[in-house]
């Protein structure tokens, strides 16, 4: 029955990889935009001409598209706003406020210049009060260590049953060190000629095959980088108890762009690698030593976490742009995660899989947020929301993370798009997954009572 279920749910959306590879990338969309100007680097352009010409109504025209594209970019959400502020069209401006408001998006457009022809209604005070209220602090966390210093870019953080330790992963000096809540830090690899690492991305233990899986790329963050190196990427095996390295995986080459990222591990030993830069999955199958192209999906752009159901039948890829991808791994069937309209899945890094709810980590939205969401028994449907961290004081664009029990343990910060002189030691923050209750909308009734010729500012 289950099976079933999954099989009208997924589309047929699951391309070949060699089809995908004519079209994709970010120097192929940027010619493409030239050809075909509705995608959304083609809209963009458009938009900034339209809006620098004051052509407020193909300004308008053009985010109207992009948001149908960009559902989830709550900027472009931002911006459609305006759009509509410009031409003072109340009514479509404020519906997309609420949208945004019942998303727990918080922004505040009285201080918007562009946006005075909605300002000064019972209307815009209502909603707009609101989605400043979204910016308060939600849930609780509590520190469990703070990373060194000099420990630059963490990027990869799992736990490790076999040491009782975290271990956590660098991108600027390709180092792998092992942590205790106490704080002591043990480094235990590090990217040298010798093993051909570079930056490190993610990091999986695999303790019944007694096998540390690391995924690596040549980005110029790392500091041993070299121009030849660029784009290049790949797996590593190593012995989980002695370090050794057993085996590296390149990519294989195809003159593109690659960068290895998140990793899932099937009941099988399949191991699964979502690609940071091209909308490609990649598998190690167990027992082989190649890595391989698995699927590639025209739903994905900037694919980030991945997670998998404990029976390997159901996997989740996180998209920065577009939500979640489910894909259906015995079927090589895919399809968009189905979600209430009153959730918001843009900018998500972290993805996870607790007691068949996702667990997400968004850093791309205002307020930055961590989110449980409950699923339905197919695990293809999200059927409540619960907000588990929400702008707290801690945060400056939380990341990654790794469920450890019931708890999820995670990077409080980024220091990807932090100055160098401004880098601070990235803390470690716990945030319990079993807290009760699901997400409450604010009672709307006011708004819909005064939505009549209110909306354009006119009495009764």
């Amino acid at each position: 029955m289950l099976k079933k279920s999954l099989t009208a749910h997924f589309s047929s959306s699951i391309l070949t990889v060699g089809l995908l590879l004519l079209g994709f990338g970010i120097e192929a969309q940027e010619k493409t935009a030239q050809v075909l100007p509705e995608n959304v680097p083609g809209l963009l352009v458009k938009a900034n001409k339209a809006y620098a010409a004051k052509d407020y109504p193909g300004f308008r025209d053009a985010m109207v598209k992009i948001n149908e594209k960009r559902p989830y970019n709550s900027e472009y959400m931002f911006q459609l706003v305006i759009a509509h502020a410009l031409l003072d069209e109340k009514r479509p401006a404020y519906d997309m406020m609420v949208h945004m408001q019942q998303q727990g998006l918080a922004y505040d457009f009285s201080k918007v210049d562009n946006a005075k022809n909605i300002k000064g209604t019972e209307v815009f005070s209502f909603i707009n009060d609101m989605m400043i209220m979204s910016a308060d602090p939600v849930g609780e966390s509590e520190t469990v260590f703070t990373l060194p210093k000099d420990l630059l870019m963490p990027e990869a953080i799992t736990w490790d049953e076999t040491r009782q330790k975290f271990l956590v992963g660098s991108v600027v000096d390709g180092s792998i060190v092992a942590v205790g809540e106490d704080g002591q830090v043990t480094e235990l690899l590090k990217a040298n000629k010798e093993n051909g690492m570079w930056a490190v991305l993610d990091i999986l233990v695999d303790v019944p095959r007694k096998t540390l899986w690391v995924t690596s790329a040549a980005t110029p963050r790392f500091s041993g980088f070299e121009p030849a190196d660029k784009n290049r990427s790949a797996l590593f095996e190593y012995n989980l108890e002695t370090l050794e390295l057993v085996h590296s995986y390149p990519v294989p080459v195809d003159g593109r762009p690659h960068s290895l990222g998140t990793m899932a591990l099937s009941p099988k030993g399949d191991l699964f690698i979502a690609d940071r830069v091209l909308p490609i999955l990649f598998i190690k199958p167990a027992g082989e030593q190649k890595l391989k192209a698995m699927v590639a999906s025209r739903e994905m752009v900037s694919q980030r976490g991945i997670a998998m159901q404990p029976d390997g039948r159901i996997m989740y890829v996180a998209d920065r742009e577009l939500g979640v991808l489910i894909i259906d791994v015995e079927a090589g069937r895919s399809g968009k995660l189905g979600v209430p309209d009153t959730l918001n899945l843009g900018g998500i890094d972290g993805l996870y899989l607790w007691d068949n709810h996702l667990v997400i980590i968004q850093n791309g939205i205002k307020p930055q947020r961590v989110m449980r969401l409950q699923l339905d028994a197919t695990g293809t449907k999200v059927v409540a929301v619960r907000p588990l961290a929400v702008a707290l004081p801690d945060f400056d664009f939380p990341s990654y993370g790794v469920v450890v029990g019931d708890d999820l343990v995670y990077f409080a910060s980024n220091q990807w798009i932090t100055a160098k002189k401004d880098i601070k030691p990235v803390m470690v923050l716990r945030t319990a997954l079993n807290a009760s209750g699901d997400l409450q909308q604010p009672d709307m009734v006011k708004y819909l009572q005064v939505r009549g010729d209110k909306l354009t500012g006119k009495k009764e």
